[in-house]
């Protein structure tokens, strides 16, 4: 398909986890004749399915927009799989070794998934389970700690120390409720060091492989999109009159690599 971007003698589209590159030309249209589908219909068609408003037109480049399409679907379906995948493994790995619950399994949600990335340990939920109550855990260097002294800093006056009953404390212990994990949840990476390492692994593997199925979801909405625009504007040139009209259209990607840009030149 290298005739299809004759400036660089290279195919139009060269697909990378975040990008394609090279321009896709309309070329030189001689108008002389009627085109074969209206603008409106040829932007519905390549819209819908790309390709199919240029293979209508009797242009080529359809090809293109075809293989673009089924790559990223491709790649998109692929990077889900394997993102699901390390998901399942770095769930199993908390279960197996992190967590400290013996009773039936209940999975967290990401959030919790991404605590037992960054603490060792959450400590205990009742740090007194003989005492009446909740007794919240005090060591700052655990999750559970450390929401406990969020509570008390949003909920206790400066300075002050409220005891168990007063109006502050009792707030605060509302608080660490709703943020603490209970004993349902609670994981220890003590003296399992690799396996943490392991688990971190695990969890940005598949972040890093859901990155890239929204990146390459993106790809596929570009292509739709940028099919049905060299479509119409293809269809336009061809019934404008006899006028020869060269047009280009092009994805630039950002300079960060986070979207795309469609630019659309056209020069009579």
């Amino acid at each position: 398909m290298n005739d299809l971007c004759p400036a660089l003698a290279e195919p139009v589209f060269q697909v990378l986890p975040a990008r394609i590159t090279c321009p896709l030309a309309a070329g030189r249209q001689d108008a002389d004749a009627a085109p074969a589908l209206s603008p409106g219909r040829a932007f519905l068609y390549s819209a819908l399915v790309p390709g199919l408003g240029q293979h209508g037109l009797g242009k080529r480049r359809w090809l293109a927009y075809l293989a673009v399409e089924g790559a990223s679907w491709i790649a998109f379906g692929h990077s889900r799989r394997s993102a699901a995948h390390d998901r399942a493994e770095y769930r199993d790995l908390a279960w197996n070794v992190g967590r400290t619950f013996t009773g039936s399994r209940i999975d967290g949600d990401f959030r919790y998934y991404e605590f037992l990335e960054k603490f060792e340990i959450s400590g205990a939920f009742d740090a007194d389970a003989t005492a009446p109550g909740v007794q919240p855990q005090m060591d700052p260097s655990t999750f559970n700690g450390q929401a406990w002294a969020l509570a008390t800093e949003i909920h206790f006056p400066s300075g002050s120390s409220p005891l168990a009953g007063d109006p502050e404390y009792e707030a605060a212990l509302v608080d660490y409720r709703a943020r603490a994990y209970d004993e349902r949840f609670e994981w220890s990476w003590a003296g399992q060091s690799a396996a943490w390492t392991d688990y971190k692994d695990l969890i940005d593997s598949s972040d890093g492989h859901f990155r890239r199925a929204s990146q390459f979801l993106g790809i596929v909405i570009a292509n739709h999109l940028l099919s049905g625009a060299d479509a119409f504007f293809t269809a336009r040139l061809q019934g404008s009159g006899p006028s020869r009209t060269e047009a280009q259209i092009r994805l630039i990607p950002h300079d960060d690599r986070t979207g795309l840009n469609i630019v659309l030149k056209v020069r009579h």
